[in-house]
């Protein structure tokens, strides 16, 4: 079945694209277990099983059986497709059948619970368990019935547990009586997300009547034990399956050469799609999905775009005409890396290698119909750890899994959900409070969200409406963007600074816009719509870092380097201008600056390191640039989730983007000395002269990557790698650059 990939060669033939790798891989059965009706399941449940064709349970399965009937807190990892949900759902079934025992599932999205509803309560309905879905779109009858009487089996979303728990004492009372919950696709619980899910967890565990047990299940997970004690609090026994989605897949690096890998990409997808093939193209930028969708429509493909900030109505209605065939494909942002049903997809066009190797093998695991092959295309372009996979292809599918992390004390977070335990209960108890929570609660009450009262807390009136109005996607504020009087979606601070400014252009659902005005204080943005623009803008910012609190500090290879919190100060000055098909390497077409620069601040995790007593800023910025890049294959960052800062003393610091932290900075910093060696390959084998986009140019410079020298951040990281003691860490001086 080569076919496909011998075509795409053929297809760029005398173009500076080429195609540097191919990888076919090919993935079996897991080894098998024992029958079912030799376990000691109960008989009705072992009668469902053989019906349904399930003789014997996989190896992993029979494991996590025994775990799970056994009572422990377990975390089940196995590749898409392999099986995990009868890993979970079998024992919890036999134990509802023999001890009454009921269980909460909780999904990540709405969608998703409804994927897997017919799957789940057609096995329950066969044994004789009672099964419900209840979420935001549950009609009110089924709600009294459900409270009246609560199933054995209750599938949910978090979203559901945090504004039912919150709200709901109908709600709270189903929860009081539940022995289990279940997290599946706990792979998707990283950043502001899984301290959501952590603090969501917390409230449970102090609504239900006894102790709950905890299990978690997921595809592509690097460091299970540890994701469970970040999620549950405790320790876990960990379950491994396979490592990969069974089937045949062919893996194909596509080098973008001087072009431009929007264009490549959009090409590829419609090529596709004009050979017969349903298409999913993946980036991980919400206005970059809006451009290549509009280009891939442009090039012949009937495409559309499934991203956040849409409203919900039109993410389904994407879905449904993709799963009905009335699409050739859809250009989509990570939404789409669940298990949502979309209907059979044939190939993956990434338009940019994923934040991570985890997140790489999700997207690949949609390709492929049942019993055909996957083609799973990505497209490398002039990008610093692009061209590091480019000179070693192989390394790439074997490396290790970064691990999936986020910042348990997130301070945004955490507040959120004390303020919604206090809804809960109608107050806190001064004596009740615990440790982890009580500088959240002296920080809500000054802020006026609470009110001390005796020996309690009570929720203030605005604190009921804040939280109807929060999320758990996020940990920053939320920008309404409209079009005259009409709401068309929503971006998060602090990346709304960056795509909302006046003046920028927003693409949004096919239509162009440009951005007329930025209220920071309401938080609303208006645009209007402008027709098609052969250009797009990056913003100009500044950055400062105030208020350091440094928790921990060590040495690494001759510097010294801590770990801690600050206040970051973001302001837009103004923004670049770039020409859609222009190469990669041009410059933008024009600089302009705002008459009225926009600023906004927020707290969150960070690492500060002194790589000189002095440092000329070309080398220090470049180097920053350079440690920023190589943090993306250690620790799995995205473009935009570090952001970093230089002074003229030496120090750099990089911090977590998502307000409260994210859990990456803390990360690399614990793994500096990988990233200073990545970062000392990307310097060393680039040819250009002192500085270019496969180096130590980025796309998201602040100042449009000016004072930036790749020879001489090059041999400043070599003088520290060889250096014999570190200097003192002191404070950052000088002016910055970002």
């Amino acid at each position: 079945m080569l076919e496909v990939v011998e075509a795409i060669k053929a297809m760029f033939a005398g173009s500076p694209v080429r195609i540097v790798h191919v990888r076919k891989e090919e993935v079996g059965e897991p080894p098998q277990g024992p029958r079912v009706s030799e376990i000691g399941l109960a008989e009705t449940l072992s009668s469902a099983l053989i019906a349904q064709g399930l003789e014997r349970l996989y190896s992993y399965q029979f494991e996590a059986y025994r775990l799970i009937s056994s009572g422990r807190d377990v975390v089940i990892t196995s590749g898409t497709a392999t099986g995990k949900t009868e890993a979970f759902i079998v024992p919890l079934l036999d134990r509802a059948l023999k001890e009454g025992l009921k269980t909460v599932i909780t999904y990540p999205t709405k969608a998703l619970a409804k994927d897997q509803r017919a799957r789940l309560t057609k096995l329950c309905f066969n044994v004789g368990v009672t099964a419900a879905v209840y979420d935001g779109d549950t009609p009110e009858h089924e709600r009294r019935e459900i409270a009246k009487h609560p199933p054995a089996v209750f599938i949910t979303n978090p979203d559901m547990l945090h504004f039912g728990l919150a709200y709901s004492s109908r709600f709270r009372g189903i929860l009081r009586e539940v022995d289990a919950v279940v997290l599946d696709e706990a792979h998707v619980y990283e950043g502001a997300f899984g301290s959501h899910m952590r603090m969501v967890l917390e409230r449970l565990k102090r609504t239900v009547r006894g102790k709950v047990q905890l299990i978690a299940s997921g595809a592509t997970i690097g460091n299970p034990e540890e994701l469970g004690r970040l999620l549950f609090d405790v320790d876990v026994e960990v379950v491994r399956g396979l490592p990969r989605r069974r089937g045949v897949a062919y893996h194909v690096m596509v080098s973008a050469g001087p072009l431009s890998r929007w264009m490549v990409a959009s090409k590829l997808i419609a090529y596709l799609a004009r050979m017969g093939l349903k298409v999913l193209g993946f980036t991980d930028s919400q206005q970059m999905a809006e451009l290549l969708a509009r280009m891939a429509k442009r090039d012949g493909a009937n495409v559309t775009v499934h991203r956040a900030g849409l409203p919900k109505a039109e993410r389904v209605k994407v879905e449904d005409a993709l799963r009905a065939g009335a699409l050739d494909g859809v250009v989509a942002t990570p939404t789409l890396e669940l298990g949502i049903d979309i209907g059979s997809l044939d190939a993956v066009v990434m338009a940019s290698p994923p934040p991570s190797y985890v997140k790489y093998l999700q997207r690949a695991g949609r390709a492929g119909r049942r019993g055909l092959p996957g083609y799973v295309f990505m497209v490398l372009g002039d990008d610093p750890i692009d061209a590091y996979y480019e000179a070693r292809p192989e390394g790439y599918f074997e490396q290790e899994l970064t691990p999936i992390v986020f910042e348990p004390s997130n301070e945004e977070v955490v507040k959120l959900h004390v303020l919604a335990y206090a809804l809960q209960h109608g107050r806190l108890r001064e004596q009740a409070i615990p440790p982890a929570w009580r500088e959240a609660v002296l920080k809500l009450e000054a802020e006026g969200l609470l009110l001390a009262r005796g020996a309690s807390y009570y929720p203030s009136r605005e604190a009921w409406r804040l939280i109807s109005q929060k999320g758990l996607r996020g940990a920053g504020p939320e920008v309404e963007i409209y079009r005259g009087e009409k709401l068309i979606g929503s971006r998060e601070l602090p990346m709304a600074l960056h795509d909302l400014h006046p003046e920028a252009v927003y693409l949004h659902q096919g239509v162009v816009y440009e951005v007329e005005r930025l209220d920071l204080k309401r938080l609303k943005a208006y645009v209007k719509p402008v027709g098609e623009l052969p250009y797009y803008t990056r913003p100009l910012y500044e950055v400062e870092v105030e208020e350091l609190d440094l928790e921990v500090e060590r040495e690494v290879d001759g510097i010294r380097v801590a770990y801690g919190s600050g206040r970051v100060v973001k302001t837009v000055v103004g923004y670049a201008v770039y020409q859609i098909y222009a190469s990669e390497r041009g410059k933008p077409k024009t600089l302009k600056y705002l008459e009225e620069p926009l600023s906004w601040s927020y707290n969150t995790k960070l690492l500060e390191a002194r790589y000189a007593d002095y440092a000329d800023p070309e080398a220090i910025h470049a180097l920053e640039h350079a440690v920023i890049h190589a943090a993306r294959p250690v620790v799995g960052a995205g473009l935009t989730d570090l952001g970093g800062v230089s002074y003229p003393s030496g120090h750099i610091v990089i911090y977590d983007s998502t307000p409260g932290g994210s859990g990456l900075a803390k990360l690399l910093y614990g793994r500096l000395e990988k990233a200073h060696r990545v970062a000392l390959e990307i310097m060393k084998n680039c040819s250009c002269y002192d500085g270019c986009p496969r180096c130590v140019y980025d796309p998201f410079c602040g100042n449009n990557n000016r004072l930036l020298s790749r020879k001489k951040a090059l041999s400043l990281l070599e003088e520290v790698l060889g250096r014999a003691a570190s200097i003192p860490l002191e404070k950052p001086s000088g002016k910055s650059v970002a």
